[in-house]
């Protein structure tokens, strides 16, 4: 299973996809050095150019990338990236692409059929959606389809293994466990064992510790 995809659309819980995905590492920066005020030299700044790629450098890359049989597709970015000097952005979904995932969940064509169907209606009950705006669509995209690719591998305050969790409900990957077999005694584990890290008495932010208790909350539910 996708580690960020929503569960199978026929089992419409609440659960998170189970593998974990690399986190995201902050960079730092040296701070500059001062500069006397009768220097004209330009301050110092942190290097952050690469080096230049010269010929061998570019074909030792290619024999790595041969060595290994035909490559695939995720080789040949790396090979792009490589090439670039640094990963590529990964693109905003559209309002089409958006309102066509969550429709495809609900097996409708688009958001009329959508707005009329009992199966959305009832998984929105109590809720209330307006569908007017992007914003209303890329919390549906978060919630049924899955964690779009340009919110993965995030880093931030609110942010546990990748993921904004102010933004995405994925307890199983939050908590780092596998649904199928963690237990009670797992969930309440990574539930204590997060909450050393992010409950406001240690300087954690109240809205990720109040998320994380409804994650543990759902997830405790099932068991």
């Amino acid at each position: 299973m996708n580690e960020l995809a929503s569960p199978c659309n026929k089992d419409r819980k609440h659960q998170a996809g189970t593998d974990c995905i690399t986190l995201s590492l902050g960079r730092r920066t040296r701070p500059c050095s001062p500069v006397p005020s009768h220097s004209t030299s330009k301050p110092a700044t942190a290097s952050t150019a690469r080096k230049k790629l010269d010929r061998p450098a570019v074909q030792q890359r290619i024999a790595e990338l041969l060595a290994h049989g035909p490559p695939d597709a995720a080789a040949l970015l790396a090979f792009a990236e490589f090439i670039h000097g640094k990963p590529f952005t990964e693109p905003m979904l559209t309002l089409s692409q958006l309102k066509a995932a969550v429709c495809q969940v609900f097996g409708c064509e688009n958001a009329k059929q959508l707005r009329q169907s009992s199966e959305f209606n009832l998984a929105m009950a109590g809720r209330s959606v307006d569908l007017k705006t992007k914003a209303d669509w890329q919390k549906l995209y978060r919630e049924w389809v899955g964690v779009p690719q340009a919110e993965r591998d995030r880093s931030g305050a609110t942010c546990i293994n990748g993921i904004d969790v102010l933004e995405n409900f994925r307890p199983w990957h939050v908590f780092g466990l596998e649904p199928a077999t963690a237990s009670a005694d797992d969930i309440k584990e990574a539930f204590r064992r997060l909450a050393k890290e992010h409950h406001p008495d240690v300087g954690g932010d109240a809205r990720v510790m109040e998320r994380l208790q409804k994650m543990r909350d759902s997830l405790l539910a099932f068991r």
